[in-house]
């Protein structure tokens, strides 16, 4: 595939022009410090034109997605199942622990019973049953460019729009999450020592993040969905990487959550009564390095 080379601007060709001028003059009247000035202007327009060159032609093949990136897009497309992967027989107490419920029915059995560790259980329930319930919209972004039909397909400037404002709300969206989770409502939900659990205000919590969920996984369709001329597909795939990014890390959350309920599973029949620390599970957002430059590139791509 042929590289693009961008034009020079109006500013670099009278750059341009003024260096070549002072090379001429500087031969003509052998000053050597008009000759160093005339290709210091020519080298400078040099190395922007090579790093535009540079990050225009990243934007003629799709991002490669490293493995850390993949695997939990692949896992996007199954349901997850809660169920502790056991190597040997649970203890015999374990059912006086909390298990994640998959279904409405046993959540409330959940908050009826209130069994060891049930906050948490019924904070993770929640996540599961809402992530599951929108498997099959998962499936759909984990597999690609899947274009809405009987839409006409729109060229690079005006895909641009979509990406622009996506990756502007995505923004907004992660900001607002971040906030949710350091407010009062959500640590409060969980009670503290002078307080107990309130298992409607987990419930709320719970919803109110995967409410975020389904935001983010709209903005994903808004990017792959969207039906784009040929020339337009490389710039859907690296928009839709970015887009999945928030997914991805609901996708490692939910999971780790279930593997701590398991865990405790595990070590509380055996505690006695003790307290047992297990380790913080954070709801990480984050982008792979240069990601949003190539997006960005895209846009200046078919903008310039």
């Amino acid at each position: 595939m042929a590289g693009i080379t961008p034009p020079l601007s109006r500013n670099q060709k009278r750059v341009v022009a003024a260096g070549i001028v002072l090379l001429l003059a500087a031969v003509g009247g052998r000053s050597w410090l008009m000759g160093l000035i005339g290709i210091a202007l020519l080298a400078a327009v040099a190395w922007k034109v090579y790093a535009s060159t540079t990050s225009l032609n990243q934007t003629l093949e799709p991002w490669p997605w490293p493995p850390e990136f993949r695997a939990p897009v692949e896992a996007m497309a199954r349901p997850i199942d809660p169920t502790p992967h056991r190597l040997v027989p649970p203890h015999e107490d374990a059912d006086q622990v909390a298990k994640v419920a998959t279904t409405n029915d046993q959540l409330a059995r959940l908050i009826a019973d209130k069994p060891a560790a049930w906050p948490w259980a019924v904070f993770a329930s929640v996540l599961v049953q809402r992530r599951n319930a929108v498997q099959w919209r998962l499936r759909s972004v984990a597999s690609g460019y899947q274009p809405l039909t009987g839409i006409p397909q729109i060229d690079g400037r005006e895909y641009s729009q979509v990406a622009y404002r996506s990756l502007d709300n995505i923004a907004d969206l992660v900001a607002q999450c971040e906030q949710f989770m350091l407010s009062p409502a959500f640590k409060g939900a969980f009670g503290d020592t002078d307080t107990d659990p309130d298992p409607d205000a987990i419930v709320a919590v719970a919803d109110r993040l995967m409410d975020y969920h389904d935001s983010f996984l709209a903005e994903a369709e808004g990017c792959l969905h969207t039906p784009v001329e040929r020339d337009v597909l490389v710039f859907v795939h690296d928009t839709g990487a970015f887009a999945l990014c928030p997914l991805i890390g609901y996708q490692n959350f939910i999971p780790t959550m279930c593997a701590r309920i398991a865990e405790a599973q595990e070590l509380l029949p055996y505690n006695d009564g003790g307290t047992i620390r297990l380790d913080d599970v954070n709801l990480v957002m984050s982008l792979p390095d240069g990601l949003t430059e190539r997006v960005f590139a895209h846009i200046k791509r078919f903008n310039s």
